[in-house]
């Protein structure tokens, strides 16, 4: 682990890290090889400093650089955390909780969830959202194969039972959870673009690959006559949704 000092010098405004206006001023950055410094010129002066962790590959460490910035105008003290929500995933100090809002019932499977994403250290939590369970899925237009997954909306996600982290900083996580009683929806949501894509798939996730930005997941299928039966098969994408390959071969069930 490395330390990135950025000192920078100008007239402008900095929020939850990052700069909002372009200015005139140094930067300097240290490392593990020494100091580089670019100057240019400012007509005021200011000088902000923020510590950066970076990781062996040089990518800024989100369990220290993030934490609840992308949230920081709705982030409240973690007292507010409903007692009932369930830790689910953790990725440095942040957590992922989910709660049951309204629990599914026979007649209403889907139910109502909310998701929350929690920084310890700092005592700070927000809501990420509360799922819709009006809302339809998106398998019309993922028909084909090697299909991408399809934008939504946040206020359309209809099912969150889970939830995991996609990315090492936190910004990007996974939902899912069965809101019909027969198939798991699956949605990647980047929590920094506020942006959402259901998955094609139909079973659910079956790993997450965080060095690679990969996940599996696995969806049903039918064999066509003589054959008949269902069967099982696992396809890879990225975090973002893109279909990268068939992982498995299908598999009778």
């Amino acid at each position: 682990m490395r330390k990135t000092i950025f000192t920078l010098i100008a007239g402008t405004a900095l929020t939850a890290g990052l700069l909002l206006a372009s200015c005139h001023g140094k930067v300097t950055i240290s490392g593990d090889n020494g100091t580089d410094t670019l100057e240019f010129n400012t007509d005021s002066i200011r000088e902000i400093n923020i510590n950066v962790k970076t990781n062996e590959e040089g990518e800024a460490d989100g369990t220290e650089a993030m934490g609840l910035a992308l949230y920081e105008a709705e982030a409240m003290d973690i007292s507010e955390l409903p007692e009932t929500a369930k830790k689910q995933d953790r990725q440095g100090k942040l957590v992922l909780y989910v709660n049951i809002e309204q629990a599914p019932t026979e007649d209403e499977p889907a139910g109502i969830y909310s998701v929350w994403m929690a920084d310890e250290k700092a005592g700070k939590v927000c809501k990420i959202l509360t799922t819709n369970p009006t809302a339809g899925s998106l398998w019309d237009q993922m028909k084909e194969k090697d299909s991408n997954a399809a934008p939504t909306e946040m206020h359309l996600i209809a099912t969150a039972e889970k939830a995991f982290f996609a990315s090492k900083d936190g910004s990007k996580i996974i939902v899912e959870g069965c809101p019909d009683a027969r198939n798991t929806w699956t949605y990647t949501i980047d929590t920094k673009k506020r942006t959402v894509k259901q998955f094609p798939s139909t079973e659910g996730v079956q790993s997450i690959d965080l060095e690679k930005g990969e996940v599996i997941l696995t969806s049903y299928g039918y064999y066509p006559a003589p054959d008949y039966g269902r069967y099982s098969v696992t396809n890879a994408y990225t975090i973002d949704g893109k279909f990268l390959r068939q992982a498995s071969e299908p598999q009778p069930e």
